[in-house]
């Protein structure tokens, strides 16, 4: 019995205790709360935003922030108690918020651009949240107004942005730190003959034919944040065009860099190009290259064969008396001279043998692997293709080639220069000796057509 009535004696104690530390607890639990209360009461009430409650069965207005005073006019006092069609008209606009008898007819959702009658009575655009708020009361509408200038300004500027994009002259693709394609302007459909759609599944390299172009673009990419280069592109129906094109790294907030590609269509510029140099290189009159086109073919011509070190030649031509025929007979007959001289040197040499007419009345021809040729050899076969020439299509004038013919072994050593000039004095010899045997008057009276 004792030990029954000490344990239940202790128990009364315990249970006493427990409500001893309760009450404390529950006073403490209170005034956290109620401080909890002022501190949300502080925040709703010096909202920047205009944050409104009302009673989701009446409508009316029960709490409602400070910034409604800032914001539309309205004093918090009148405004407290009334319904929400006092500062929400019944605007039937599609994307508004629509009332009925007083009451939102969707209580949860996102409206841009809602109206609302300031105290004044004009109307002003604001962005608008609504969400129903159960609690152990009487369920309420929570209302929050924002001023929508500031997106309303970014999303002009983003309109304006993309209406520029999608006008701009160039291509313009944007793609993700994967470099999958999320956006890509209307000159880049037209460019690739993609549907927008279509383009957004693919990634830069399905644009272009060769993969190592797309490894060098994201090596720059890498190492400078930056490409800017010419490089072939592949159209969807496998047809190419040359562009210039750009490309930049731009960070974004997740961390995950996008990257911004341009590209213009050079592909004209290329041929244009190509055709002035090609027009650059050649003598309008014969269609052979000039000074500028033989000089620099022939230097390449030397680098690239310097490895084989091949025997090398150059034949130095010119016509006899050209300034005489211009003077007696016309520059008409001038130009046969010098157009039947380009055909010959063609007909006579290989099409690997680089032809040119260097001035006036010279002409060269640069030979790889001249082992089989002599002057000699040369010279027949000259006359020979002057002579089928002519009996073809004679002449009122004798055409007299002199000609000097240079040969070496290719070294390192070996300059154009030099050859030219080696083969200009052999040339020089050979006019000498055919000045004692031709004069102007077998020139002008056709008495030897052979040379």
């Amino acid at each position: 019995m004792k030990t029954a009535s000490s344990f239940e004696g202790g128990s009364r104690i315990g249970k006493q205790n427990d409500t001893a530390d309760t009450v404390p607890n529950l006073k403490k639990r209170n005034a956290q709360l109620n401080r909890n209360l002022k501190n949300l009461e502080l925040i709703f009430r010096n909202a920047v935003d205009i944050l409104l409650v009302a009673d989701a069965v009446t409508g009316k207005i029960q709490r409602i922030s400070d910034a409604a005073e800032t914001v539309l006019g309205y004093k918090r006092s009148s405004l407290i108690g009334k319904k929400l069609t006092k500062i929400l008209p019944d605007d039937k606009t599609i994307g508004h918020l629509h009332l009925k008898d007083g009451i939102p007819e969707i209580v949860d959702g996102v409206f841009l651009n809602q109206k609302l009658k300031c105290h004044n009575g004009s109307f002003k655009s604001m962005d608008m949240t609504i969400s129903l708020v159960n609690g152990n009361g009487p369920s309420v509408i929570l209302l929050t107004f924002r001023d929508n200038s500031e997106r309303k300004r970014l999303q002009d500027d983003m309109i304006k942005k993309n209406s520029a994009l999608d006008s701009a002259l160039s291509a313009m693709i944007i793609t993700n730190s994967s470099w999958m394609i999320d956006y890509a302007n209307v000159e880049a459909l037209n460019y690739w003959r993609y549907s927008r759609t279509d383009m957004l599944h693919l990634d830069i390299s399905d644009l272009l034919p060769y993969m190592g172009d797309f490894d060098s673009l994201k090596e720059s990419i890498k190492e400078r944040g930056q490409w800017d280069d010419d490089i072939e592109c592949q159209r969807r129906d496998s047809t190419t065009f040359m562009a210039h094109a750009t490309a930049v790294t731009v960070d974004t907030d997740d961390e995950n860099p996008c990257y911004i590609l341009s590209f213009l269509d050079i592909t004209k510029r290329v041929r244009l190009e190509k055709r002035l140099t090609e027009l650059s290189l050649r003598d309008s009159l014969t269609g052979l290259y000039n000074r500028r086109g033989f000089m620099t073919l022939g230097k390449q011509l030397l680098n690239s064969s310097l490895r084989k070190q091949p025997e090398i030649g150059l034949l130095y031509v010119d016509i006899d008396y050209l300034k005489l025929i211009n003077d007696k007979l016309g520059h008409s007959e001038g130009d046969k001279a010098l157009e039947i001289t380009a055909g010959i040197l063609r007909s006579s040499f290989r099409d690997s043998d680089i032809i040119a007419r260097l001035s006036g009345d010279e002409f060269v021809v640069l030979f790889l692997d001249t082992t089989e040729l002599t002057r000699e050899s040369i010279r027949n076969r000259i006359d020979k293709r002057l002579e089928e020439t002519l009996e073809a299509k004679p002449l009122p004038f004798m055409l007299s080639l002199s000609i000097g013919y240079y040969s070496t072994v290719l070294c390192y050593k070996t300059q154009i220069g030099f050859l030219l000039s080696s083969a200009d004095s052999l040339m020089y010899e050979d006019k000498d000796k055919r000045r004692k045997s031709i004069s102007e008057d077998d020139i002008l009276r056709r008495k030897n057509q052979r040379t």
